[in-house]
């Protein structure tokens, strides 16, 4: 029987609230207005990706392609000549992240970075009904991270399944073109020097790489 679906929380994510991570080069940080049919002045930050890649999502399923691997996300900023808010998404979760690693959000243009819908706690709020403060969270807002690498346990899972039953010259298309996996080339390279196998811990069997 189908379980039926009875809370906002359970609903399927769509597009781009799928997304919880991403890495990609920084191009671009910068300030800019609001579309005209928006009908606000308000301005907001843009963070402009290329060579980007999706890494996790939160659900299976639901999931998006990146056209010319470019991707970007913004964030509510501010009026024309005004400073940002101290609770805003910007400076809770793009500003803060930054700070933690000891940068300015602008420190990281020009490299490569990786971004995650972590919760933040944004600000306090009064339960009405119990009279006490609780936490307010954003959730739906990319922090900068510790930058994704080749020996994460996520990548190696993520490649390890990737290759597993493929020969040599298959698996070696699949790191090519896959685009989680090309942000990574130590794989290519290790497949190239004939220790992929033990990296991802399988064994090759007549040329196909397989579980230990």
């Amino acid at each position: 029987m189908t379980k039926l679906i009875e809370t906002t929380k359970e609903a399927a994510k769509e597009g781009f609230k799928n997304i919880k991570t991403v890495r990609g080069l920084v191009v671009n940080i910068d300030v800019q207005d609001a579309p005209a049919s928006w009908n606000t002045t308000t301005q907001n930050v843009v963070v402009s990706l290329e060579e980007a890649a999706i890494l996790e999502y939160f659900e299976e399923g639901d999931q998006m392609e990146l056209k010319d691997n470019k991707f970007s996300f913004s964030y509510k900023y501010a009026e024309p000549g005004k400073k940002p808010k101290a609770v805003l998404p910007y400076m809770k979760c793009l500003v803060a992240s930054a700070e933690k690693m000891g940068k300015k959000p602008s420190d990281f243009i020009g490299k490569v970075a990786t971004f995650s819908k972590i919760p933040v706690v944004g600000f306090k709020k009064k339960n009405e009904e119990t009279g006490q403060m609780e936490d307010v969270e954003y959730k739906d807002h990319f922090s900068f991270v510790p930058d994704a690498n080749a020996d994460s346990g996520d990548t190696i899972a993520y490649v390890k399944k990737l290759v597993t039953g493929l020969g040599i010259q298959p698996a070696l298309r699949a790191l090519m073109m896959d685009e989680r996996a090309k942000q990574f080339p130590e794989f290519k390279d290790a497949l190239k020097a004939g220790t992929l196998a033990e990296k991802l811990g399988l064994k090759l069997v007549e040329d196909k790489f397989v579980e230990v």
